[in-house]
């Protein structure tokens, strides 16, 4: 009894796995994919405005290390060696800057 029982089994699994393994047949009628994009709605092309953050930050930039040297410069910090380095830091900041702002220096695009 057992064994009618595991053969039966048996049997659905194989047919079971079987149906599943065959490919089925699919028939699209010609012109059907014309038919559906004719349906479609007409879509209007998406503008979305240009916005030049980079830039600005720059010149925010800019403008905080000029004060910032302007600060350094008129305190006796400038003396030290980390306030001549700072200083130095700065001024390759500002001309940095300055150099991507104005065109002469791009950096690579990835």
């Amino acid at each position: 009894m057992q064994d009618a029982h595991m053969s039966d089994g048996d049997d659905i699994d194989t047919r079971l796995t079987s149906a599943l393994e065959r490919k089925p047949a699919v028939d699209v009628p010609a012109g059907f994919a014309a038919r559906v994009a004719a349906q479609l709605p007409v879509q209007m092309a998406a503008v979305a405005p240009t916005t030049r953050y980079g830039l600005m930050a720059a010149r925010i930039a800019m403008g905080v290390v000029l004060v910032a040297l302007v600060v350094l410069a008129t305190h006796s910090t400038g003396h030290t060696l980390v306030g001549v380095a700072l200083q130095w830091v700065l001024y390759a900041e500002l001309v940095g800057l300055a150099a991507w702002l104005t065109g002469v220096w791009k950096p690579m695009e990835s």
